[in-house]
């Protein structure tokens, strides 16, 4: 489905991660300045940038482009959902996977 406009639920399911970059943007160029790496604050300034330019697309998209549909709402946050539990379940099996070979391994020496 290639569809132009956004829907209120979408736009914030996108802005929270947008936000999200622009604080480690912020935070790569006060460490790189205070620590005195220019690689570090340089590339944490095109982050920056990369980053408000989604925030203004998303904010452009969603004010020209606005779709109200209470199914795409819905379709977009059970999508959210379900995305947010199988990072769960993958991330704590690996937790639990590496529990029990750490575990394992303090046992057998």
């Amino acid at each position: 489905m290639d569809q132009k406009g956004i829907t209120k639920r979408q736009f914030w399911i996108q802005m929270i991660p947008a936000f999200f970059y622009i604080l480690l943007a912020g935070f790569w160029i006060a460490n790189g300045i205070l620590d005195g790496e220019t690689i570090q604050w340089v590339l944490g300034s095109i982050f920056l940038v990369l980053s408000i330019t989604m925030v203004i697309h998303l904010i452009i998209q969603r004010k020209h482009h606005l779709i109200e549909d209470a199914q795409l709402d819905e379709m977009a946050a059970r999508n959210m959902k379900d995305g947010m539990k199988g990072m769960g379940i993958f991330y704590g099996i690996i937790t639990v996977a590496f529990l029990v070979a750490f575990g394992l391994a303090a046992l057998l020496s």
